[in-house]
């Protein structure tokens, strides 16, 4: 307990205590610092007390060294932090802020024709700014699944409001983290309802229908307004020729925006399956479709199965077809 009060002491000692003035240090002298080896081995030291969560061993180990080491092991241990991905508990948090808050002493200064700048030597704080923005990241990704996890989240209010934006993003990064069930919960928000009067986004749309695999999701993402997360899943699904990838191209077909895509890519299936083929039929044989879906079928090579169908299928637009065969 002394040992923590000391080295709180020298902390807040060191932070009203700030450099006056800089001073200036070489790169050649920077260089040297971060590579020296017994530095290394000791910011190896303050990363494992860092592990252990050993704050006050932490604090005590780096107040012992004399600037510039001291200045130069905050710096490498920070980057050791980050390279490693070392989540951070809450008193590694506050443990950052604090180092954070420490004015630097050394810096470099570059001058040129004309003017002069001068940067820290070792900057510590930008490397401890990202590692707290993680750490918030992180915060705010346990708080989703949790709150996903309890049925406790409400997708209309969550992705809503000043930070949907940022929510949007971390549903999509985060949602195969979800068990079976908490991510059911979230699609029976869009589902059991008798009237859709409120959608996320196409992206959201696309990521839960992805990992949802769930039909309905996917029904109501092919009657969205089309743009390119649709059509890239689209395109996504058009590789697969497996039963679910193909009947979602033939929903997806009574999109307008959607429909010439997703007749390509049906076509270009070889050899067809009979469900495929029933489907191009029906659209062979109305007059709208019938001569658009001719000549993607031309394009594609399915010339010899139009000839078989203007033997065979009285129901197709005979005369539309064999203007699209006789070109």
């Amino acid at each position: 307990m002394q040992q923590g009060m000391l080295c709180s002491l020298l902390l807040s000692l060191a932070l009203y205590t700030g450099s006056a003035s800089a001073v200036d240090m070489s790169t050649t002298e920077q260089q040297y610092l971060l590579q020296d080896v017994t530095l290394q081995h000791k910011v190896d030291q303050l990363y494992d007390y860092a592990i252990q969560d050993n704050i006050d061993a932490l604090n005590f180990a780096l107040q012992r060294l004399a600037l510039p080491q001291q200045e130069a092991a905050r710096f490498l241990l920070f980057q050791k932090m980050e390279q490693q991905g070392l989540s951070l508990s809450s008193s590694l948090v506050d443990f950052v802020q604090l180092q954070n808050r420490i004015l630097p002493v050394y810096q470099i200064t570059e001058k040129g024709d004309g003017y002069e700048f001068s940067v820290p030597a070792f900057n510590y704080s930008s490397i401890g700014l990202r590692l707290l923005k993680h750490w918030k990241q992180d915060q705010r990704a346990v708080d989703f699944v949790l709150r996903a996890e309890l049925k406790e989240l409400n997708l209309k209010e969550w992705l809503s409001g000043s930070e949907s934006l940022s929510h949007e993003k971390l549903l999509i990064q985060e949602l195969d983290r979800l068990s079976v069930g908490a991510i059911q919960a979230l699609v029976n928000q869009l589902t059991n309802v008798k009237v859709t009067s409120w959608l996320p986004s196409s992206a959201v749309m696309v990521r839960l229908a992805q990992i949802s695999q769930n039909q309905e999701i996917y029904k109501l993402l092919w009657l969205m307004r089309a743009d390119s997360a649709i059509e890239s899943e689209l395109d996504r699904l058009s590789k697969r020729h497996d039963k679910f990838a193909i009947s979602q191209l033939m929903l997806a077909a009574q999109n307008p925006r959607l429909k010439d895509q997703a007749i390509r890519d049906l076509a270009q299936i070889n050899p067809m399956s009979e469900e495929v083929k029933t489907f191009l039929v029906g659209r062979l044989s109305d007059d709208d479709d019938v001569v658009s879906v001719a000549s993607t079928l031309v394009e594609q090579g399915q010339q010899s199965w139009l000839q078989e169908l203007l033997d065979s299928n009285k129901q197709v637009k005979a005369n539309a077809i064999m203007q699209v065969l006789n070109r």
